[in-house]
């Protein structure tokens, strides 16, 4: 064998290349081994090695964006329990808590502006607001 040929095994198959091409491939060989030692001294492992028959490793990353079904149920139950409980309330509890809640696009109003728009003061709607979120509690708990 010429001093000036090179070659690298491919396929386990000698293919002629040239000498750049020959130091490249065998420093990026380096390159790897020197990855895998320097993360094997590190106690690093790979999802790969975590592979059973049944799944790979990749396949037991959770997916932190894929949506919860018990969370979901959950949501769920709890909002039909938020309607049944509005339900119950009478006709000027609803009113407040429209107002406080769902008013202004969902954004609700001030006890203050509420008091004005009801023609009562601001610690009176207070109260009756408290005494509603109360009633609502122990509506949705039981």
């Amino acid at each position: 064998m010429d001093k000036n040929q090179y070659f690298i095994h491919i396929n386990r198959a000698q293919v002629k290349v040239t000498e750049e091409v020959h130091r490249v491939y065998h420093k990026m060989g380096r390159r790897e081994r020197y990855l895998g030692e320097r993360d094997a001294t590190q106690g690093k492992i790979l999802y790969s090695d975590l592979d059973t028959q049944e799944v790979t490793g990749e396949e037991m990353i959770p997916d932190l964006n894929a949506v919860n079904i018990e969370d979901s149920v959950v949501q769920s139950l709890m909002k039909k329990a938020l309607h049944d409980a509005l339900e119950t309330l009478s006709g000027d509890e609803q009113t407040l808590i429209e107002m406080l809640y769902f008013a202004n696009c969902g954004a609700g109003i001030t006890q203050r502006d509420a008091a004005a728009v009801l023609g009562i003061s601001q610690p009176a709607v207070k109260k009756r607001h408290d005494k509603i979120i109360n009633k609502m509690r122990v509506l949705i708990v039981s």
